[in-house]
């Protein structure tokens, strides 16, 4: 199982990784920076326009290279508000599970959390996501793949509790198994320090109660495009 093994050096340079998140209030900071910004471009813009209507019409050298500099930044800045607008819509997109809390969480079935897990976790970042039977999963809970068909294992665990090492290693058991690139264990509980420990240098990706409910209220990173 080489690839398995390498796998882990080599996370950040595959398209399919962990999820990284953005939080909201990066969009916030930039929708305000871009908006003073744009205020600064036209009173400068609306300036030199009136200067040039002051002066007849005349250009001169310094004028022009001024309003070639105006016309690039414009530029820039009708690109960055494209990329505000999308990321906007894409926030404010109706989803089929909306950011839930914890307790809230705890009244879900598992096939329902499952697909929360699904939903929240890994669609919103691109993922194609697949949940499994619940009869014939054989320890899959549920399947991710990105775009170039690697696919990754997901066990969900709806626990008040801590999950322990015998979980991860039956996580990692499964991962073999099905000759799975990497796999997520996703829980609402703890997940102990021998757990943690024993996961190290292995393709597997833990995450705790506290960290499901920072990234299900949390901006998604664009897809990446790394082929590498």
């Amino acid at each position: 199982m080489t690839k398995q093994l390498t796998f882990q050096s080599e996370i950040y340079g595959y398209d399919f990784r962990p999820p990284q998140w953005r939080p909201r209030a990066q969009l916030h900071t930039q929708t305000g920076t871009l908006l003073f910004a744009s205020i600064l471009w036209l009173t400068a813009s609306s300036t030199l326009a009136a200067r040039q209507l002051a002066r007849g019409g005349d250009i001169g050298a310094v004028e022009l290279s001024i309003g070639g500099t105006m016309a690039v930044l414009g530029a820039l800045m009708l690109v960055g508000w494209k990329r505000v607008v999308e990321r906007w819509m894409q926030s404010r997109q109706r989803l089929i599970w909306p950011a839930l809390s914890r307790r809230a969480l705890y009244r879900l079935s598992p096939a329902e959390f499952e697909e929360y897990v699904g939903q929240r976790l890994f669609a919103r970042h691109g993922y194609r996501v697949e949940n499994t039977p619940e009869s014939r999963d054989g320890g899959v809970d549920i399947l991710v793949a990105d775009a170039a068909g690697r696919r990754a294992i997901v066990q969900c665990k709806r626990y008040r509790g801590t999950v322990g090492t015998p979980a991860v290693r039956d996580l990692y058991g499964t991962i073999l198994h099905h000759e799975a690139d990497m796999g997520y264990l996703v829980t609402t509980g703890k997940i102990s320090a021998a757990a943690r420990e024993w996961v190290a240098g292995k393709p597997l990706i833990l995450i705790d109660g506290d960290r499901l409910m920072r990234l299900s209220r949390s901006e998604p990173e664009p897809p990446t495009n790394s082929t590498h």
